[in-house]
């Protein structure tokens, strides 16, 4: 009887202090490995949407330097790198811009009249992105080359130019007679992996120059 008394004693009296020591370490064991484990899935979610949407945003900016450089304004459509001709060679080989002519059609294929597409680095805020400054009334239009308010990738100095995004093949070693221009573009999103680096996506656009043969070979002999 007392044996039985003694038990019902000891279990009206609840946890002693060492086993609610113990009972409370397991519990921070256990909600230090949940919350990692919800922190570690957080971040690979938003590291894969960030990927995801810098994809998005760099077919959009590819396809509107090589077809569409302008948006359509007033009923006129614009072209883009692919249709260029007539590159003005100084400005690439000064890596300050690229200007090329091209053509704009209006309301129908008969009503077509020569344009321009000039290229360049443009700064809004803290981010660059480029624009065409050929496009009627850029200001309006300031975000045609700048999809989701990506900026293009900048150097651990925040130093970006054209000359940073563009390359350029010749025929001649001089630099003469340019036939093939190539856009290194990344942009980086605005989140950022847990260890602090940014998320960024690069591209290598290549542009052939219409109206020149396109040689095998380079001026250094490369193909």
């Amino acid at each position: 009887m007392s044996a039985v008394r003694e038990t019902l004693r000891r279990v009206r009296g609840g946890f002693t202090l060492v086993e609610t020591m113990v009972a409370a370490g397991i519990g921070v064991i256990v909600l230090t490995a949940v919350l990692s484990s919800f922190m570690a899935a957080q971040n690979m979610l938003h590291t894969a949407m960030a990927e995801s949407e810098l994809s998005l945003a760099m077919r959009e900016m590819r396809d509107k330097l090589l077809f569409k450089a302008s948006p359509d304004i007033a009923g006129s459509h614009y072209a883009g790198l692919l249709s260029g001709v007539n590159m003005n060679e100084g400005d690439v080989r000064s890596y300050s811009s690229v200007e090329m002519g091209g053509h704009t059609v209006g309301s129908s294929l008969g009503n077509t009249s020569d344009s321009s597409i000039r290229l360049l680095v443009w700064q809004v805020g803290d981010k660059k992105m480029l624009i065409n400054e050929r496009t009627p009334n850029k200001d309006d239009h300031v975000r045609w080359l700048w999809p989701g308010s990506l900026a293009l990738q900048e150097d651990d100095e925040g130093s970006l130019t054209m000359s940073d995004l563009l390359s350029y093949v010749a025929r001649n070693l001089n630099g003469s007679n340019v036939y093939r221009l190539y856009f290194d573009i990344g942009i980086e999103a605005d989140v950022h992996h847990r260890d602090g680096t940014r998320i960024v996506r690069r591209e290598r656009v290549s542009v052939p120059v219409l109206g020149k043969l396109q040689p095998l070979k380079d001026a250094a002999g490369r193909y």
